[in-house]
């Protein structure tokens, strides 16, 4: 067992399960198993495979059926679900800290015991092309996957949705999750407990629940991707346009993070950015406007993201396009610099009052390597200067910005003169 600071402990079972707990005196307790596998470890032909099988370990196990799995946990006030990322898979359980047991057992029973039944398989099927056609109704989530698609080279699997596509979908097969499954391996997964525990508590638990598993798994192979610069316009029949303009950002263990945080806060992130400002309060052209970075192992983007009417796209990506370069041509105010820093400081502190939260930052912590006291990290955000913020703002727009743009083509034309 190893102290990663006050209160939360690491240890590591003999088939290579990772534990973590965080000892808190409030009675909700958030357990959730994280699995090093994501959209980005399948192959082209079977994309979509693993938000499919999170989906289906839900479905009924060798000791509990679906509705079983779902009464359950509504006897212990409690909720179940998962998620599915391009990096790693979760699975989770907030309960109150009394019903660790249980629902430990429940998750150990999702990730040991799914029937993966050609029947659900067939079933569940339909309930994920709903969720795809969801998105692909919902302009404002399907800009981020249009630019994301066109922002790697090489069909790289980071640049395909998390959901897979339609096509691929109604293609998988039993075979094709059980080669996704063969990952959750406790050799590539962590298990991770935040609430009115104690570590010794979970590890004990852990041993009793998944130790005795000696399945083994080798990490995912990842290859690196490569950035493209690309300018695109989907045309589509709507009242609004939706604009997401972007470049190459940062890794998530890139210690220039921090800088471009605070470089975020200032230019798309609330309602005292100078984008909020300029593009929605001064001059009434947008409602949603906002930029955001996306971090992943090996790469990075940093996006920004107007919805406004068709006539208005030049205008707002004009000055989107001021703004940047603002940020590269001239150092933040003190004043500014301050009052980013606090926003930042103050959204960690106000996100980490749930146990949940507080679970995801370990996962996250444990699966990229970056375990870190909330001290140190306000720390970190404090020691951030102008200088650094304008080195960032000009290595990540050193190139000119990548747009997609979706909504009725002939207005958006226009946009084209900004990215020739």
């Amino acid at each position: 067992m190893k102290e990663l600071y006050p209160g939360c402990s690491r240890g590591e079972l003999a088939n290579g399960l990772v534990v973590i707990a965080e000892t808190r005196d409030r009675r909700p307790l958030s357990l959730g198993l994280w699995v090093r596998a994501g959209s980005r470890d399948e192959p082209e032909e079977r994309a979509g495979a693993a938000h499919f099988l999170e989906h289906l370990l839900f479905k009924g196990t060798a000791n509990r059926t679906a509705f079983q799995i779902a009464e359950e946990i509504d006897s212990l006030g409690g909720v179940v679900n998962g998620a599915t990322h391009e990096e790693y898979t979760l699975l989770y359980v907030n309960v109150l800290s009394e019903h660790l047991e249980r629902a430990l057992d429940i998750l150990a029973d999702l990730v040991r015991n799914p029937l993966l039944r050609e029947a659900d398989i067939e079933r569940e099927k339909g309930v994920v092309l709903e969720e795809i056609r969801m998105v692909e109704d919902n302009p404002q989530e399907k800009i981020f996957d249009l630019f994301i698609e066109r922002s790697w080279k090489d069909r790289h699997p980071l640049s395909r949705p998390v959901l897979g596509r339609a096509e691929t979908v109604k293609r998988l097969s039993r075979a094709d999750l059980l080669e996704q499954f063969a990952l959750y391996a406790p050799t590539n997964m962590v298990l991770v407990g935040v609430g009115g525990i104690e570590f010794g508590q979970l590890a004990e638990l852990a041993e009793k629940k998944l130790g005795d598993s000696t399945k083994r798994a080798a990490p995912p192979e990842r290859r690196p991707p490569a950035p493209q610069r690309h300018f695109h316009l989907e045309d589509r029949d709507s009242q609004q346009a939706h604009l997401c303009l972007g470049a190459e950002g940062l890794a998530r263990a890139d210690e220039r993070r921090y800088a471009l945080e605070v470089m975020n806060a200032i230019l798309g992130s609330g309602m005292s950015s100078r984008l909020f400002k300029r593009i929605r309060e001064e001059l009434g052209l947008a409602y949603a406007v906002f930029s955001m970075p996306n971090y992943y192992l090996d790469s990075g983007l940093f996006l920004i993201y107007i919805g406004t009417e068709p006539r208005n796209a030049p205008r707002t990506v004009e000055i989107a396009l001021e703004e940047v370069e603002r940020l590269r041509r001239e150092p933040v105010s003190p004043e500014r610099l301050k009052l980013a820093k606090e926003k930042l400081k103050g959204n960690l502190l106000l996100g980490l009052e749930s146990s949940q939260a507080r679970m995801v930052r370990l996962g996250l912590g444990e699966l990229y390597d970056l375990h870190m006291a909330t001290e140190d990290v306000i720390a970190r955000i404090e020691s951030v200067t102008a200088a650094d913020v304008q080195e960032v703002a000009c290595e990540t727009f050193a190139r000119p910005l990548s747009l997609t743009a979706l909504g009725p083509e002939k207005p958006l034309r226009e946009l084209e003169r900004f990215f020739s």
